[in-house]
């Protein structure tokens, strides 16, 4: 029976984004890097220096890798997230950040506890973005069985109804919708959806239960 996770392109791009605009630092820190180099290629100094060049580099790389892949992808790698593995642009990030605390209590002797903070949760979300995104597909599948249907939507907020509980699915060129007896409804937006064509076929299929079942009430009440 199909189980389908539903991806969305802007909640994919809005993440994206945030990585982003936290990776922009890395160009002060690269330059920060290449002028301890410049300046006072010793002891410390020369150790900070290539530490923030390197973390910067992996950052920028890892983020133009990251923008790459996101915009290139096609309807046809839909399933390309579905093998979820370390998040290397967060993992970056607070190695960048860590980097920078220690050059911070180099200069200041002060220690930026919030600074090392976010540093040690980015490396752990980085590490553990396998299981959070496996997570979040669970939260975000559309599952047909010979029960009945659930479709995911904002929010936490899921329609879970039984057969005899759905009044109608509609599909059109946008958007999908399930309504059920009570008025009860939830919409699929099949125009961001990356896998908007496997989604089609369940809710298809879907239908079809639910016609199928309607057309034998009269029969059955007779």
């Amino acid at each position: 029976m199909p189980t389908i996770t539903i991806r969305y392109r802007r909640i994919q791009r809005s993440q994206f984004l945030q990585k982003f605009q936290h990776a922009i630092p890395s160009v002060i820190v690269l330059a920060d890097g290449l002028d301890h180099l410049q300046h006072n290629p010793h002891g410390v100094s020369l150790a900070l220096g290539v530490a923030e060049v390197l973390v910067a580099v992996l950052v920028i790389g890892s983020v133009v890798l990251g923008f790459r892949k996101l915009f290139a992808k096609s309807p046809g790698d839909a399933h390309a997230d579905a093998a979820h593995h370390v998040d290397w642009i967060d993992i970056f990030l607070g190695a960048m950040l860590l980097v920078e605390a220690y050059a911070k209590f180099h200069a200041t002797a002060r220690l930026p506890r919030p600074m090392i903070l976010l540093g040690v949760v980015l490396v752990t979300v980085g590490i553990l973005h396998g299981r959070i995104a496996k997570w979040g597909d669970r939260r975000r599948q559309l599952r047909v069985d010979d029960t009945g249907i659930s479709v995911p939507g904002r929010f936490l907020r899921r329609l879970t109804l039984a057969w005899h509980e759905v009044a109608e699915i509609t599909i059109g060129p946008v958007t999908a919708r399930v309504i059920a007896v009570d008025g009860r409804d939830q919409t699929v937006a099949l125009s961001d959806a990356i896998n908007s064509e496997a989604i089609r076929h369940a809710l298809a299929d879907a239908r079809t239960r639910v016609l199928a079942l309607q057309a034998a009430e009269p029969s059955a009440t007779a």
